[in-house]
This record gives structure tokens, sequence and C-alpha cells, in this order.
């Protein structure tokens, strides 16, 4: 789509937004929620707002990001559903990046800002090791990793997908002011919008206000959004609960071995732990960044035979 604004002296902030596939209500929402930081903006004329489209394809996006970098924006934000080569290609113009992905791409030049805080590519590796210890057909590259709805897919028995922090005071501040200006309710898809662009319009002030077109510094302080703090070193931990394992509800019989390392994992990530007790450690699981949902545990069952 076109420009949602026309350009100002006061600078463009170009976005990149699943805006025709795979939902084109989520990409409005996003949208909407970055629109609503940019008109709440304290205390300065907001930038002019470029958004292109990205329909969650890699050739798109790039071909997105260079019209945003031939259109000389101040500041890149995107990557809802897709990185590509757009960090890459804002890194080479000199563009700052903001990424709204879960997952982090590696060595971001400085300038940058990233949303998600799992390594890329972590998540492949632990539904690998998931489905050769336990057995079972687990994804980590469902729908959950674009609208963060933590779900299982038809022709698997568990996923494993993004959790996503939320400032619970900050979404109670906000949500009545979506409501009001669009009519509808505030969402997550809304809230990762609202969430891009106040990481973005830090970033973007910093840029504005510095005399070389470099971005954010190194050492400046962290950013507090809606869905937790955007930090402005890339030096930070996995958080332990930064995935979440999510299992069908019925799973299908399990030999011995498998019953046991499915046993184990539970155990170690909270879920059949004695009441009260404590869960005792594992040296598979406990160091990997995932929890188990474990509200309605599933159905294990067991080969005939098993013990």
């Amino acid at each position: 789509m076109g420009a949602a604004a026309a350009p100002t002296p006061h600078g463009q902030i170009g976005a990149i937004v699943p805006d025709s596939w795979p939902d084109k209500a989520r990409g409005e929402e996003i949208r909407n929620g970055m629109l609503l930081a940019l008109k709440t903006w304290p205390g300065q004329s907001p930038p002019a707002l470029v958004i292109k489209d990205s329909a969650c394809d890699p050739k798109k996006a790039a071909a997105a990001a260079q019209e945003l970098i031939d259109a000389k924006v101040d500041l890149i934000v995107g990557a809802w559903c897709v990185l590509g080569t757009v960090p890459r290609q804002a890194r080479d113009a000199g563009i700052p990046f903001v990424s709204a992905n879960a997952e982090r791409y590696a060595g971001p030049p400085e300038g940058s800002l990233q949303m998600g805080s799992i390594p890329i590519n972590l998540a492949n590796t632990i539904a690998a090791r998931l489905r050769s210890e336990v057995g079972l057909r687990v994804t980590a590259t469902s729908a959950c990793w674009i609208d963060f709805d933590a779900r299982v897919p038809d022709g698997f028995e568990a996923a494993l997908c993004p959790t996503l922090p939320v400032d619970s005071a900050r979404w109670d501040e906000v949500a009545p002011a979506y409501s009001a200006a669009y009519r509808k309710p505030f969402s997550i898809a809304a809230a990762r919008g609202y969430a891009a662009m106040q990481a973005a319009l830090v970033a973007f002030k910093q840029v504005r206000s510095s005399a070389r077109p470099a971005g954010p510094k190194t050492g400046s302080r962290d950013i507090e959004t809606l869905l937790g703090v955007v930090r402005q070193r890339d030096e930070r931990a996995t958080p332990d609960d930064s995935m979440l394992l999510v299992f069908a509800p019925k799973l299908p019989r399990l030999a011995a071995r498998e019953a046991r390392a499915l046993d184990e994992m539970m155990k170690s990530k909270g879920c059949g732990c004695a009441k009260g007790g404590s869960c005792p450690p594992s040296a598979t699981w406990s160091a990997l960044p995932f929890a188990v949902q474990c509200s309605g545990a599933p159905v294990v069952l067991r080969k005939a035979g098993a013990p």
C-alpha cells in the first residue's frame, strides 16, 4: 500500500507490515497500533509514517525495504513475520532498523533495535530435540510465530511458540484509547504495532538529534514498551519462559523411553511436580528457554507392554 501520511519536514518512519497476507485484518491492527503511538507521542510533531506491504514474503519485504530506502526514510520498522534481507539492506543503507520479530537476527549493526529475545534458529533446534527425545511431532514454524496464538496446528502433536511479555498496567492505559479511536478491541497485533512504534520513536528521536546519520547509541537507556523492555545493547540472556510448548489434547502411544523423557521434561518445566514441591532439575531440559503449558495436561498413552 502507499504512504499513510504525506512526507513532512519532521521526518519519516518507514514500516514494512504483513498487510495483504496472511490476514489483512491483522495487518490493519498492526498499522492502527503504530498510528496510535504516533498520535500520542508527547511534546513534538510526529514523523510521517510510510507503510509498505510484505505479505510475509521475503522477496516482497526486500522490495518494500528498497522502496523505503529510495524514499530516504529516517528509520525502518518491520519484521512482524519475516526478516529476510531487510536488516542487511537497512544496514548497508545506513538506516536504523527496528525488528518486531520474535527471533533475533545475528550480529545486528549499531543502530538496530530488536523486540524479540529468542536467538535465531533456537526454536527449531529445541523442536528437533523434542522430536528425537520424546518422539512427538513438534513444530516450531507454525502460525503462532506470526500471531502469537499458542495452538497446535493440524498434523502435529505439539508446537513451540514464542511468548509475548505484556505490561498489564500499560495495556490497561492504551486499550481504551485504541478502542475509542478505532471502534474495536485492542488486540495482540495492535499491541505489537504500538510497542514497535514506541521503540521506533525513541530511535527516531536519537537519529534526528544526532549530527551524523547514526542510530541509537551504544549504552543508551533501555526502552520501556507495552510489550516489555527493548535493550539498546545486544547483550541479553534469553528468558527461561521465552517460548511455550503446547500439546494437542491427546498424544499418541509412546514407547517406554519416550514416555520417560516426556515425564522428565514435564517435571523439569513445572508440570507434574508434587503440589508445593520443587521441580527436579534435568540435564536435558532445565537450561532450555521454554515453559510447558500446564492447563489441561494432555493424555499420554503408552505402547502396549510398556512399563
